[in-house]
């Protein structure tokens, strides 16, 4: 009896609307503190009016920016039985899991980062032999690659998750 080989993959991927809303509400929070602190510090709270209507414009024309940016660049990671492919902006590498000398998520929320530092440079594969590939920078464990993911979904816990699933049967 032959044994099927079924291959699992999860896609992480951004969602080009929650940018702008993330975006958006720090800044117009931030906004709103501002305001808050010279009303506080200059003992009056400035009257509404065009130019706080245009103040608080401000962070939703950001939102819009960061998504037109976004959009045409962007962040994903594939986990899947053969390894991890990342692409951060330009042109996807993949890293095989034998190649894979750790793959660590850092910090938390937005500011989530994935690490993965191969083995070897030279056994990266990449789509395309010239483009945007994401740069080797210098991390913790050696020379590898860093891929802001505090804005996949379904979000840098699940992402965790998954790679220790991954290092426990494969490991």
């Amino acid at each position: 009896m032959a044994e099927v080989i079924i291959e699992r993959s999860v896609l992480f991927r951004t969602r080009r609307w929650s940018t702008a809303l993330v975006v958006v509400a720090i800044l117009t929070t931030a906004v709103a503190l501002v305001l808050t602190a010279c009303g506080a510090l200059l003992g009056a709270v400035p009257a509404p009016d065009w130019g706080l209507l245009l103040v608080l414009a401000f962070p939703t024309c950001c939102g819009l920016v960061s998504t037109v940016a976004r959009w045409h660049r962007p962040v994903w990671v594939r986990v899947c039985d053969a390894g991890i492919e990342l692409a951060q902006g330009g042109v996807p590498i993949f890293v095989a899991w034998d190649n894979v000398a750790s793959a660590v998520v850092r910090h938390r929320g937005l500011f989530a980062v994935l690490d993965v530092v191969p083995v070897a440079l030279d056994q990266v594969s990449t789509s395309a032999p010239q483009g945007n590939v994401p740069p080797v920078q210098l991390l913790p464990q050696g020379a590898g690659f860093r891929v802001d993911v505090g804005e996949l979904c379904p979000g840098p816990r699940a992402l965790r998750r998954v790679l220790a699933e991954y290092r426990q049967h494969l490991g």
